[in-house]
């Protein structure tokens, strides 16, 4: 270890028992393990340095080892203070409240299930869910960081294979029966997992060529463009919502990293183009095929309502509901009522446009109708809600069924939440963990913005989940995952610096 004339191995034990036994003083202050091997290297410089310093002064080498431990001070403090600035992070309000929104999306969903495999399904995946947010926790930054390159890779050749399969659907390459299975294949969920978990490798990607100013900020738009209309035109009207989900987030992404100064160049310069392109990125939006048609149907669904069956009528529907639920208690409607809601004639007249204009209400063609089964007498709530009212309308339902003050509480839950959580993210030190982190922040808020809309009669394409509450097949998976990646980030953040290979200019 040091230039010495051949101590004696008694006097080499005992200085380096001395040694170590100050090293394991400091390591065993340091909260996060994987740091102490990198803490007790340092020391063990600053160690062989001084020491070298006294032995060239003419002590002996365990007295200039002695003396150059000495040196360094306390273990015990110098770990505490190690540990006190480079110590893994925890904010237990934003996990109790995480916890809380867990238990009463699984109440919820075992609450409104039809049949016990239903609620069995629901536990299934929030137990995953909860496995799996439990890993992102406390691995998801650090994996983050070290495989970054191959996320980029990966990112890369899923968008590739997107781009490919989007050309075989345009040229009817694929037999309709493969793109019909979305029973075995859900195809739509698979766009939803590579859309929403893209967004933070994209955030990753721009970051490593964040210092060439002109590349990452055309790179930052052509990538977002390129993302949403290869969803659009190979999924169209089933994705709409994550598509606006991860346009918004990636604006908001881009804003805050040139807001934060992480991308080179003047600021107020960057700031200027960052609006010139996220106008320009709207309007193209706006201008697809179809779009006017589905803005119209989420401003204002009663001019699209057809049929009890479609997505406007739901909306009319939980509005009107809505309306009548008191400030606390169930709705209480006569079987009458619930009987016209069951078919749809409250809303709709079956037979010509004159006879429905007559009666202030809409026609509806009888080859339509579908019939509603059950006696008067047997009617319930539940029969007349919208299909998909478990997953869709848990607000909503809440609502109904517990009155205004029930929602407003679970309203404000999922705000203090999203406050803590952005509050929490806005406080991380590291620039990639805060652009990751307020990337993923942003698609679960979004998610819940569109969803809680959809829930007061405002449904913009597809439904969206709620976060942590509503668990939609598999896509409780992908929020965990988001959410996981926010905490781990805020964990590690004053314990994992920015990877050397993150100086660098570019990836390519």
């Amino acid at each position: 270890m040091f230039c010495l004339d051949k101590p004696s191995h008694k006097h080499f034990d005992q200085q380096r028992n001395y040694e170590e036994a100050f090293l394991d003083d400091v390591a065993e202050q340091i909260a996060y393990k994987p740091l102490r091997p990198a803490v007790v290297r340092e020391l063990k410089d600053h160690i062989e340095n001084r020491t070298e310093e006294y032995l060239s002064e003419g002590m002996t080498v365990e007295d200039a080892v002695k003396k150059a431990v000495d040196a360094m001070g306390d273990g015990v403090a110098i770990g505490t203070g190690i540990n006190a600035v480079r110590h893994v992070q925890s904010n237990r309000l934003l996990i109790l409240l995480t916890a809380l929104l867990l238990f009463t999306g699984l109440a919820a969903e075992s609450w409104t299930a039809m049949i016990p495999e239903l609620s069995l399904r629901g536990i299934r995946f929030y137990l995953t869910g909860t496995i799996l947010l439990v890993f992102a926790v406390l691995k998801g930054y650090p994996l983050l960081i070290r495989y970054q390159k191959r996320l980029l890779i990966l990112a890369a050749a899923v968008f590739s294979a997107e781009a490919v399969l989007l050309q075989m659907i345009h040229f009817d390459l694929i037999p309709d029966i493969v793109w019909n299975t979305a029973y075995i294949i859900p195809w739509h969920m698979i766009d939803y997992y590579t859309l929403l978990l893209s967004g933070p490798v994209f955030v990753i990607f721009l970051y490593r060529i964040r210092k060439q100013e002109n590349q990452a900020m055309t790179a930052a738009f052509l990538l977002t463009a390129g993302a949403v209309l290869i969803h659009y035109f190979t999924y169209k009207s089933f994705t709409l919502a994550e598509i606006v989900i991860f346009l918004f987030s990636m604006i908001g992404s881009i804003t805050y990293m040139v807001c934060r100064g992480i991308f080179a160049g003047n600021k107020r310069k960057l700031l200027l183009r960052t609006a010139v392109g996220s106008v320009v990125l709207l309007l193209v939006y706006g201008m697809l095929p179809g779009q006017s048609r589905y803005f119209q149907a989420f401003v204002n669904p009663e001019a699209n309502a057809r049929d009890t069956s479609d997505d406007s009528y739901n909306g009319v529907l939980i509005r009107n509901l809505l309306s009548k639920s008191p400030a606390a208690g169930s709705l209480s409607l006569t079987p009458e009522e619930l009987m016209d809601y069951g078919t749809g004639e409250w809303y709709f007249t079956y037979g010509d446009a004159k006879e429905a204009a007559a009666e202030g209400k809409k026609p509806f063609s009888e080859h339509h109708w579908i019939t509603f089964p059950y006696d008067k007498s047997e009617v319930t709530l539940w029969n007349i809600l919208p299909q998909h009212y478990a997953n869709n309308y848990l607000l909503a339902v809440s609502i109904l069924q517990f009155g205004w003050l029930a929602g407003m509480l679970l309203l404000a839950v999922i705000a203090v939440f999203y406050v803590i959580l952005f509050s929490c993210i806005l406080r991380i030190r590291g620039a990639l963990a805060g652009a990751v982190s307020f990337h993923c922040g942003l698609c679960l808020l979004f998610q819940s913005v569109l969803y809680i809309l959809g829930n007061f009669g405002f449904q913009y394409g597809s439904f969206p989940n709620l976060p942590m509450v509503s668990e939609g097949r598999f896509s409780i998976l992908v929020n965990m995952l988001l959410l996981g990646f926010i905490l781990s980030a805020c964990r590690y953040d004053r314990v994992i610096d920015a990877p050397a290979a993150d100086r660098k200019t570019a990836f390519f």
